[in-house]
């Protein structure tokens, strides 16, 4: 299963697993961000942070971050 880090921008992809500690896991749920959830990459240039778009609310991941959420493209 790729990466969300491996996307292109203006991929909509549906988030399928999360590899994540408890304090990773809360902040990603505190932003809405779980299993199933669908969502747009924004920015990924391969270095720095990841933009992605959820509902109407645009967050940056840390690449290392990114490296740890499993996604499909839909």
């Amino acid at each position: 299963m790729p990466l969300l880090s491996e996307f292109y921008k203006n991929t909509t992809v549906r988030i399928t697993n999360i590899n994540c500690g408890a304090d990773f896991c809360r902040r990603l749920d505190a932003l809405g961000l779980f299993e199933d959830t669908e969502v747009e990459i924004i920015k990924n240039d391969n270095f720095g942070p990841l933009v992605i778009k959820i509902l109407n609310s645009k967050i940056a991941l840390g690449r290392g971050e990114a490296d740890k959420i499993y996604a499909e493209e839909i």
